[in-house]
């Protein structure tokens, strides 16, 4: 055939082609693409520590302050109410931590952030200290939604792209507590100052590597200390060990992560809890008459800068923060039972607005902090491991210095807030330690003041509240509440575990109880 040598050459061209891509391969990439090589996953990192701070404010808020009757309100149906005033159900705002956490198809949240972070980063030495501070965020992550929910998906959340698991399995409490501890003690052991410390990617220290060690085992020591209940011995072991290893040693050490935004214009980059408190004026909440009477009653120098009257909730000139002419609104009141409660004033303006709120100069800055754990609480915690005698040192100086560093970490909200030395050594005076001759009453006073330090932290309050089984709270009684009358033990599973993860949902609400506001976790048995 005359073309044969033509097809011939084809043929050599084509399997040249065949044979060897020429460039072609990487002539088709997208050099825009994000890929494992290419992908710096410290940029995660920011994302995942604001995103632990943005999104789940109302389920503490709505909930969590109202049952340690810190917070109140007339109100309970709608999404901008504080349905735990009343131990009330509410679908959105009872399940938005473990949304805010989880998230839905596509969403990029902590559980999910993190575990990304981990993946790209495991067993690469030029991410040493980025996924070890990973593994330590991670706790923060999902400490607080095992304690709002129970038994939580963990070992096996968010693996559904890594291990192709779509329905996680519940894990028992007991062992995500014990893996929360073990990854933070292994995690600090790990971090090395001589390698990079991705300062730039964290909002929280910076890159400090020592204080991330430091913040590392205070959560090891407030992990620990939960479990002094269920497992005192178990809980004196990672008390000792957290407190041995080194913990905060001032205010400045506190984690919080600020909002960036004083305006409110883009609420995404407010502080979130504040942006509910000063924007949001639907249903405004209150101040608790519980916690309003025991900052007033012991002479709080706290009082002023934490509470004010607003007649206008909408307009921050209608401020009054002179404790003689403020109160609390008492829990479990509505609009149809507030006007035969001694409490109220038919003369004064409004309704809810002759009771105090929370001030918004000071506690609900849109650029101020939101804090995860604090000095103050570090030092109550190791005033509570030395009464009980495991522990050196002398419980009446640890609570001293938990007293001093909840009333001078104000002035990181707002340096209005500064609280001076005299001030505080007065409060002291007044109110000076039990000792621990009798032990009940030394623990008495060192969780009341952890709840009073951790005030719009409704998770921890709630958490060491149920632990400590102080303060002592007359739990509220309201028609068609969801716990007959008793303290809450926990919020409900969201609707949808029911039916999308129908057999691991099951099995978890056969182990720990019945999916109610009722049952308890293992930590508070």
């Amino acid at each position: 055939m005359k073309n044969t040598p033509i097809l011939f050459a084809l043929l050599v061209f084509l399997s040249g082609i065949w044979g060897c891509d020429h460039g072609f391969e990487e002539l088709n990439k997208d050099p825009n693409a994000v890929t494992a090589e290419r992908f710096n996953p410290a940029f995660l990192f920011t994302t995942a520590q604001l995103r632990t701070a943005r999104g789940d404010e109302a389920n503490s808020l709505f909930y969590a302050t109202c049952f340690v009757q810190q917070m109140a309100s007339l109100s309970n149906v709608g999404i901008f109410d504080y349905h735990g005033d009343k131990y009330v159900y509410h679908k959105g705002n009872n399940e938005l931590l473990w949304n805010a956490t989880y998230g839905n198809a596509g969403e990029s949240r902590p559980a999910k952030l993190i575990e990304d972070i981990l993946e790209l980063t495991r067993e690469k030495p030029e991410y040493h200290n980025l996924h070890q501070m990973a593994r330590i965020w991670r706790t923060v992550i999902y400490h607080r939604l095992t304690d709002m929910y129970g038994e939580i998906p963990y070992f096996e959340s968010s693996k559904g792209y890594y291990q192709q698991i779509y329905k996680p399995r519940y894990d028992d409490q007991r062992e995500i507590y014990y893996d929360m501890l073990s990854e933070l003690e292994d995690a600090v052991n790990k971090l090395d100052p001589n390698q990079p410390n991705f300062g730039t990617a964290d909002i929280a220290y910076d890159g400090n590597i020592e204080q991330w060690r430091k913040f590392g085992n205070s959560m090891m020591l407030r992990l620990g200390l939960r479990l002094s209940k269920v497992e005192p011995s178990t809980s004196e072991t990672w008390v000792k060990k957290a407190f041995d290893r080194g913990v905060f040693t001032s205010i400045d050490e506190n984690l919080y992560i600020s909002g960036t935004d004083a305006t409110g214009t883009m609420a995404e980059l407010a502080n979130g809890m504040s942006w509910i408190i000063s924007v949001s004026t639907r249903s405004p909440g209150k101040i608790s008459a519980t916690y309003f009477d025991f900052l007033k009653s012991h002479n709080d120098p706290r009082l002023p800068h934490t509470v004010a009257v607003y007649t206008d909730p909408t307009d921050v000139r209608t401020k009054n923060t002179d404790p003689a002419l403020q109160k609390g609104l008492p829990n479990g009141l509505d609009r149809g039972t507030l006007e035969s409660h001694p409490s109220y004033d038919p003369n004064s303006p409004g309704q809810e607005h002759q009771y105090s709120g929370v001030n918004r100069e000071v506690l609900a800055k849109l650029d101020g902090p939101r804090m995860f754990i604090t000095y103050a609480e570090v030092q109550f915690m190791l005033a509570e491991a030395a009464a009980r005698g495991w522990i050196s040192g002398n419980a009446e100086t640890y609570y001293e210095s938990g007293v001093f560093a909840a009333m001078k970490m104000l002035s990181q909200f707002d340096e209005s807030a500064l609280i001076s030395d005299q001030q505080i050594a007065d409060y002291l005076e007044q109110n000076p330690f039990v000792g621990t001759s009798n032990i009940e009453l030394a623990l008495e006073q060192i969780n009341t003041q952890y709840w009073a330090a951790t005030f719009l932290n409704g998770y921890e309050a709630y958490a060491n509240l149920r632990r400590s089984g102080y303060p002592q709270l007359e739990p509220i009684s309201y028609p068609d509440n969801e716990t007959g009358g008793l303290f809450p033990g926990r919020i409900r599973y969201p609707d949808d575990e029911a039916v999308l993860n129908a057999e691991n949902y099951s099995e978890a609400v056969a182990r720990q109880g019945t999916d109610n506001f009722i049952t308890k976790v293992w930590w508070d048995q």
